[in-house]
């Protein structure tokens, strides 16, 4: 059975497996980790920048998979959807919209301003993005600008530049395909090792991807702030070690795993 260690205890930690035969220094990161590093209004911000420090300080390679790069980058795609559509309501923004979109816009902005209430991010989802989307015209009309132009204007020109943020703080894509990590890895990343981690908790496969990567990895731990990734590290008998933040390394024990 894997176990969730609090960022308090890694250094008694990292003084334990550090003496292990085979020790690699790295580790994978999850999406929630990545996205709360680089996102400087997330309620835990500082904490996960000081935790990776010193990851980093000890000499340790930080890794994200195609899967969490994937979610990073679709999180930075609605971040800057949000930011550009929300200001486009102010006066002094340049974007001409059509009354249908800027409507779209208030309303969804609205719902969105009562989950922000609620303790969530201030980032449109997908479904408010499809909502204002259909409100847009495809191409610019009447002098207000389309959507596709929108993007070209806005997307286009931003979320590549998003793609440096992973290696401006270090973080690696970890790949099988790449010889210069061979030495990374003691077995091959397969999809049926992956369904049934899934499987055993109802955990999302994405995060069961991330965890089957580490357990075909010679990293000793991933580090993550999901409740359903340490879940699912406490419940599987082959699961590797997850480190978290303490709130949420506290709340597994009243769950009675054994």
């Amino acid at each position: 059975m894997g176990r969730v260690i609090p960022f308090s205890e890694f250094e008694n930690y990292y003084q334990k497996i550090q003496k292990s035969p085979g020790f690699v220094p790295g580790t994978i990161l999850d999406t929630n980790v990545i996205v709360s590093l680089t996102y400087d209004i997330k309620s835990n911000h500082d904490e996960v920048v000081e935790f990776v420090d010193l990851l980093q300080n000890h000499d340790f390679r930080t890794f994200a998979t195609v899967t969490t790069k994937a979610e990073f980058l679709d999180f930075q795609r609605r971040l800057i959807m949000t930011e550009m559509l929300r200001d486009s309501l102010f006066s002094s923004s340049k974007l001409k919209l059509s009354q249908r979109a800027i409507s779209a816009v208030q309303t969804v902005s609205g719902r969105l301003a009562q989950r922000e209430r609620r303790g969530g991010d201030p980032v449109f989802n997908d479904a408010d993005l499809k909502e204002i989307k259909s409100a847009f015209s495809a191409g610019s009309n009447s002098g207000k600008i389309g959507w596709l132009k929108l993007c070209d204007e806005v997307l286009l020109k931003r979320l590549p530049e998003a793609e440096t943020i992973l290696s401006d703080c270090g973080i690696e894509y970890v790949s099988q395909h790449d010889p210069s990590q061979t030495a990374l890895f003691k077995s091959t990343i397969g999809w049926s090792d992956a369904v049934i981690i899934s499987a055993k908790t109802c955990l999302g496969f994405s995060d069961a991807m991330i965890l089957n990567a580490l357990q075909c990895s010679r990293f000793h731990f991933a580090v993550s702030t999901d409740f359903d990734l340490g879940y699912a590290a406490l419940a599987g008998t082959e699961i590797k070690d997850v480190i978290m933040p303490d709130e949420v390394a506290k709340k597994y024990k009243a769950l009675h795993f054994q």
